[in-house]
């Protein structure tokens, strides 16, 4: 039987490998050539999606969305009928630049800082695009080594309210289930628990006598700690919007992370979520006094950080509503030599959850990070409503 030279069958595979790659980059460098002004938001779409179908790269996301801002306030979440810019007029990007940036130019004389460490004459500070410095000298006169834009202020952001959890307050909540992955991992783990990341595949089992449908958005979480008679802590680790159902199985795409997912993890349906506009809190004197329930979905003492989650006592009955800040205060004792401590303030916390009896806030400040449950807190400001 007469056999291909071995030369030919290389020939032959080098040309199938080629006719494939050029297929395959067609459509994106095509794109590219004909990229529209504008993109209106379907059902489905992401900017890594969209990233690859205009700009022929999906790591270029955060580009699509540094054009839109004023639109997009969460990069992980775009909603159908919102239009976004694809093009600022300064023509394609790469995603490595061709040339190095160049350094900055030295200050003329007369363009030292100004008063607050504004620019003066001809600095950025000065150009009218609402960019500020984010870096000054403390001496010799301002070292400039980058620049942020000045971004719109919101007291309450839908990211923080969807991972912040809450408790439940003896209610019975319709949980679904976290099956698994859709695909098995190619190499076996040290752990028996399968683990999901971003764009992970998963099947999801709806609460008994409902079903999911395709576009769902669902709620990833953990139970936590038992938190007095105010129920445990359901502390979210991620969220899913469900792409497929047939069968009565449903399949759903991760697409946020807040922290571990792995497989019997519970599932809970997306609460709606209404923002404050840029509105923010006003003191109030003698407010709502509330204690401390727990740390993070922890009863015992734990050291306190920026962003992490608290449980208070008071919710919508004594008046707490999301977006109020409160104090934690230390509490006064008397010393050996008779004097009485001060009641200092141990950390501030805005409120974004908030149940009938009972609260979520989200740590902005910290003075003293040792924060055990039944330390006591004061409202000190809220939203106008």
């Amino acid at each position: 039987m007469a056999r291909p030279a071995f030369g030919a069958v290389n020939l032959l595979l080098a040309a199938t490998v080629a006719s494939a790659l050029a297929a395959a980059t067609a459509a994106p460098v095509a794109a590219q050539g004909t990229r529209p002004e504008s993109h209106t938001v379907r059902s489905g779409d992401t900017l890594w999606d969209l990233a690859r179908r205009y700009f022929g790269d999906p790591f270029l996301w955060p580009e699509i969305y540094r054009l839109n801002t004023m639109v997009v306030e969460d990069p992980h979440w775009i909603y159908p009928g919102e239009v976004l810019r694809l093009a600022s007029g300064g023509g394609d990007v790469a995603s490595v630049p061709t040339t190095d940036t160049p350094p900055p130019a030295p200050l003329a004389a007369g363009d030292a800082a100004g008063p607050g460490g504004v620019g003066g004459a001809g600095t950025p500070a000065d150009s009218g695009e609402g960019w500020q410095r984010y870096f000054e000298a403390r001496t010799g006169g301002p070292a400039l080594l980058g620049q942020v834009p000045a971004m719109p202020y919101y007291a309450l952001r839908r990211g923080e309210f969807h991972s912040s959890g809450f408790l439940t307050e003896g209610r019975n909540l319709p949980f679904g289930k976290l099956l698994g992955r859709v695909t098995p991992l190619q190499i076996a783990a040290a752990s028996t628990r399968e683990t999901a990341t971003l764009y992970t595949e998963v099947l999801v089992r709806a609460p008994s006598g409902t079903a999911y449908q395709a576009g769902d958005s669902v709620l990833i979480v953990r139970l936590g700690e038992q938190m007095g008679n105010y129920g445990r802590a359901v502390i979210p680790t991620g969220m899913i919007r469900i792409t497929e159902v047939s069968d009565g199985q449903s399949v759903g795409s991760v697409v946020a992370v807040y922290s571990e997912i792995t497989d019997g993890q519970l599932l809970l349906p997306v609460e709606p979520f209404t923002g404050s506009g840029e509105a923010r809190a006003v003191p109030v004197a003698d407010g709502v006094r509330a204690q401390v329930l727990g740390v993070g979905g922890l009863s015992r003492q734990v050291l306190l950080s920026p962003q992490d989650i608290i449980f208070l006592d008071k919710g919508s009955q004594a008046g707490v509503a999301r977006g109020d800040i409160f104090e934690i205060r230390s509490t006064a004792e008397r010393r050996p030599d008779n004097a009485t401590s001060v009641a200092e303030v141990m950390a501030q916390v805005q409120v974004v959850r908030v149940g009938e009896r009972s609260a979520t806030a989200r740590v902005i400040g910290v003075t003293s990070p040792a924060i055990a449950a039944g330390a006591e807190s004061r409202q000190v400001g809220r939203l106008p409503t």
